[in-house]
């Protein structure tokens, strides 16, 4: 199983390249009711309830998705972090019940926060297809006015923007303005992604992607495009070049510090025929890697690596 990051808005975790419906919802807005299945751990959650007093993490995650499982010890964190100053995490996921309770067993306190499975993705359709979001995990975080100030990858900018919006000290207006040059951002990728599907890789494609990583600057986005383009089914052309310099400016931006994006970084070092770094690269994550399912993982990477020397 791979462990990944998303970008600043979550996106593309199941490579969403298909069309997407139009955004219906947007920053500011009232903060849909959740629609419950089934509370798997903790106390059940009423939003209404806790308009005024309460902030809340809303999280869309699932038992089979890697970046999900990478951000789960970290949502545990926040919790523990933000537990006396009024803030609830809910981890939702749009499957059975019989999936979720043995995951959330095993897990144990690493998985420490909120847990509910969605009633027929019914929340799912009030945050995630509303605000346009296909990949997970995505967070919303909703206000003590019982609005949705921010979204996107737990992992990304979400600690600060909670420590903000806690101390209210959260400029909505300015991030409202950020989130849209996003979203721009997430369409260039989309639109080079898509290009990858096609049999032809024009030098347009090229160019187009290029574009991008020039001007993406999140190491979580520039992180899961060269995971793609390295690994996703469905492209037909891998640009190992343009990949391995999306991961390049990640590993970089992130000081080399973040696990995932150390693997993607080997990754794209072996898939160019670069064993030795691939290995030395490899080594590192696992060194890096905290969470144990995420490093045993890594480890049997790094031996499929050291096989193939």
């Amino acid at each position: 199983m791979k462990n990944r990051i998303q970008s600043l808005a979550g996106v593309l975790a199941g490579l969403a390249l298909a069309a997407t419906p139009a955004i219906t919802a947007e920053l500011g807005m009232d903060a849909p009711p959740l629609n419950i299945a089934k509370f798997v751990k903790g106390e059940p959650v009423e939003l209404a309830k806790g308009k005024g007093s309460q902030t809340y993490v809303v999280e869309f995650w699932a038992t089979w998705c890697g970046p999900c499982r990478t951000s789960i010890p970290h949502l545990t964190e926040v919790q523990k972090k933000f537990k006396d100053k009024n803030v609830t995490v809910i981890g939702i996921s749009d499957e059975t019940v019989a999936k979720v309770e043995p995951f959330v067993k095993e897990m144990g306190d690493s998985m420490d926060y909120v847990v509910a499975t969605d009633n027929d993705r019914a929340t799912y359709r009030k945050y995630m297809e509303a605000f346009d979001q296909g990949g997970i995990p995505t967070a919303f975080i909703v206000d003590k006015a019982g609005k949705i100030v921010w979204y996107g990858h737990p992992m990304a900018d979400m600690e600060q923007v909670l420590d903000d919006v806690v101390a209210g000290k959260f400029d909505s207006a300015a991030y409202k303005v950020k989130q849209e040059q996003a979203e721009k951002l997430q369409k260039s990728m989309v639109a080079y992604l898509d290009q990858t599907l096609e049999a032809k890789y024009s030098d347009t494609a090229k160019a187009d992607g290029a574009a991008f990583v020039k001007a993406c600057e999140d190491a979580g986005t520039l992180n899961e495009f060269a995971w793609i383009i390295l690994t996703n089914p469905r492209v037909k052309h891998r640009d190992h070049e343009l990949a391995m310099t999306a991961a390049k400016k990640a590993y970089d931006l992130s000081k080399g510090l973040n696990p995932a994006i150390v693997d993607t970084y080997a990754r794209a070092f072996f898939d160019t025929g670069d064993k030795a770094k691939a290995i030395e690269y490899q080594q590192k994550a696992v060194d890096l890697a905290k969470e144990p399912q995420m490093k045993k993982s890594m480890e049997a990477t790094l031996k499929k690596y050291q096989e193939k020397k």
